[in-house]
């Protein structure tokens, strides 16, 4: 749907786009009073319609253009989003307080941008009123902003007592209807040459689109068809049928951004998408730490298997660790007790005092028992002397009594034999 704010002699209205043309919309005091506060009471005219929106409706609505003034300027990316930035940087071209203008940036190519300004104050107004309405408007283009999907190099339209002009350098104007006939000659400059002027300046020669010139625009025609020649392409179709088949909203130069964009109430609707959101969080966070926990305990797991296995190792060179180590172990002392209640105390005891020490460097070389004698012989590498020494000690602090027999200096540490009965 195409809507039209339009300022004329009248005043303001709204205009709606129709299958017989533009139709006047009706509005109520609040709406013309907040756009129009010097207007005296408000009348809606004969024949004016109550818009009613299908729902999904989309509409485009055109501002005056001459609300809206364009330029083009170039604005490195880092200051396109900051609209006192982009004002700034513009001042110079403008008559009004860049603190007073809303500023829309719209890139072109490298740092080139087509730059749109437009008072706060009627932007103000016409943001509250579009809110109070619900009106499901998806964007606020200038009326001349309409004519930048054309493919040629400038697109002229002639709206009644107004001419919209659009340069596809990236900026565009609308002037009143009079103003028009002294700016033809500046629109063809660049296609004017001499006689003997060369192909290539004839080839950068602008062609002119026009749109809407009706019975009374014949002078206008004729002087058009005199600068521009076979460059000047005429549609014989309305101009808003014409513009409406080629615009795309989304590529426009929407001025209802920033400050002034609309709530289309997409959040009342939608209110359990971000509780959802953050239980989704919260569950995947959840998730990662059980996972994170898990693979440390299997970590730690993975490294006391790795020493149990090392110290089986140890105690029972000749065997190999089961599965179940605790209870491979088990199994020998019970075998042992059975035949020998000393080897299993024995053992029982070495256990204890190895678990004491923990491990602190020790190497069990060899282990041999004899069971005639009840003794048993160990064989073990230690850091230093007094590791074997206060390993001597803690075995000797029970029932059996342990003696250093032998130790020999290696290169690394000693290696010292026990025995213990």
């Amino acid at each position: 749907m195409l809507l039209r704010l339009q300022e004329d002699e009248g005043g303001l209205g709204v205009l709606c786009w129709c299958s017989d043309g533009w139709r006047p919309v009706a509005l109520d005091d609040s709406f013309v009073r907040a756009l129009d506060p010097d207007r005296e009471p408000w009348e809606n005219p004969e024949g004016a319609i109550q818009l009613d929106f299908p729902e999904n409706a989309r509409a485009l609505l055109l501002l005056p253009g001459n609300w809206v003034w364009s330029g083009v300027e170039a604005i490195p990316k880092a200051a396109r989003r900051q609209s006192s930035a982009i004002g700034y940087m513009v001042e110079e071209r403008l008559a009004e307080d860049v603190e007073d203008l809303h500023f829309l940036c719209r890139p072109i190519s490298g740092e080139q941008c087509s730059i749109y300004a437009v008072a706060r104050e009627k932007m103000d107004a016409l943001h509250s009123q579009l809110q109070r309405l619900q009106w499901p408007v998806v964007a606020a283009v200038p009326e001349y902003q309409l004519l930048e999907p054309l493919s040629r190099d400038i697109a002229l339209w002639i709206d009644g007592n107004q001419a919209h002009i659009w340069h596809k350098a990236g900026y565009g104007l609308t002037i009143h209807r009079q103003h028009l006939q002294p700016l033809l000659a500046h629109l063809a400059e660049a296609g004017d040459s001499d006689d003997d002027a060369d192909e290539s300046a004839e080839s950068a020669a602008p062609e002119l689109q026009l749109l809407g010139a009706g019975g009374d625009d014949s002078l206008v025609v004729a002087e058009l068809e005199t600068l521009f020649g076979e460059r000047l392409q005429r549609s014989e179709r309305a101009p808003e049928e014409e513009l409406l088949a080629c615009a795309r909203p989304d590529r426009l130069a929407n001025l209802l951004s920033g400050d002034y964009q609309l709530d289309d109430g997409s959040d009342e609707r939608d209110w359990w998408y971000k509780p959802a959101i953050a239980a989704v969080a919260c569950f995947v966070l959840q998730l990662m730490l059980y996972l994170a926990a898990g693979g440390y305990y299997q970590w730690r797991a993975g490294g006391a298997e790795s020493e149990a296995q090392a110290l089986f190792g140890q105690l029972f060179p000749r065997d190999r660790p089961s599965a179940d180590i605790r209870r491979q172990v088990e199994g020998y002392l019970n075998q042992a007790a059975a035949g020998s209640s000393s080897f299993g105390r024995q053992m029982q005891l070495l256990s204890g005092v190895w678990g004491q020490h923990k491990g602190g460097g020790l190497k069990l070389q060899s282990l041999r028992f004899d069971g005639n004698r009840g003794e048993m012989v160990l064989q073990l590498q230690a850091p230093n002397l007094a590791d074997l020494d206060t390993l001597v000690g803690r075995l000797s602090n029970g029932e059996y009594k342990a003696e250093l027999l032998a130790a020999n200096e290696l290169e690394k540490g000693v290696s010292g034999r026990i025995r213990l009965r």
